[in-house]
């Protein structure tokens, strides 16, 4: 079976993660908690890790579904995105590190996987404090794709991505039962935008008293 790694998502330290970000930084694929369900992590600029990935979760075909990259911090978001508006960056003040997904319109060179058909990409602060810490420990995105196999459930236990998956990743941070619930709640914020494409985890009354732009969306 995969490696198991027991951590306290709340306060983990360097040390705690350190075969984490060894084990990423070598290529591999690694499966931790985020702020609702368990995901499946490569560094970002792994074009393999992304490849494998996509192959785990059974979407090799994927139409235009592309992997969010998770940050540690606001600042990060201009690695990956060619400009930030002004609703965006309301959103980020408000509800970032939280389960709000932010598609961009993205830098160039980025790896297909990341990139929509619309030449967007998706970011979102992670929530849990080791999760960012492995982030900065990695210095660039990770990958936050849900942890199962495309048409079942998202795992919200280390055991249930073990029985997803096997061996068939390097290794599993196990931080305990995930809140579940609604997924990230994603919202368009390329021009055109912001609009929302999927109504998650963040009530909509309260994006749209930050952002009054979106108080006609459903």
């Amino acid at each position: 079976m995969a490696k198991r790694l027991s951590i306290d998502p709340q306060r983990a330290a360097c040390r705690d993660l350190a075969p984490a970000a060894r084990t990423l930084l070598d290529g591999g694929v690694v499966a931790g908690p985020t702020g609702t369900f368990y995901g499946l992590m490569s560094l970002v600029d792994n074009a393999a890790g992304l490849e494998r990935i996509a192959g785990l979760k059974g979407e090799k075909e994927r139409q235009g579904k592309t992997f969010l990259i998770l940050l540690d911090q606001e600042a990060r978001v201009h690695c990956y995105a060619r400009e930030v508006p002004p609703e965006a960056g309301r959103l980020m003040a408000a509800f970032w590190p939280g389960p709000l997904t932010l598609l961009f319109m993205a830098q160039g060179g980025l790896c297909p996987g990341l990139v929509g058909p619309a030449r967007t990409v998706g970011l979102r602060v992670e929530e849990l404090p080791a999760i960012r810490l492995l982030v900065r420990m990695a210095d660039r995105g990770l990958t936050g794709t849900s942890a199962n196999p495309a048409g079942a459930p998202p795992a919200e236990t280390a055991d249930q991505v073990e029985d997803y998956f096997g061996k068939t990743i390097d290794l599993i941070i196990d931080g305990g039962p995930t809140p579940g619930g609604q997924p990230s709640t994603i919202i368009d914020v390329s021009p055109g935008g912001p609009r929302v494409l999927r109504e998650g985890a963040l009530p909509m009354a309260d994006l749209a008293r930050v952002c009054p732009a979106l108080g006609g969306d459903g």
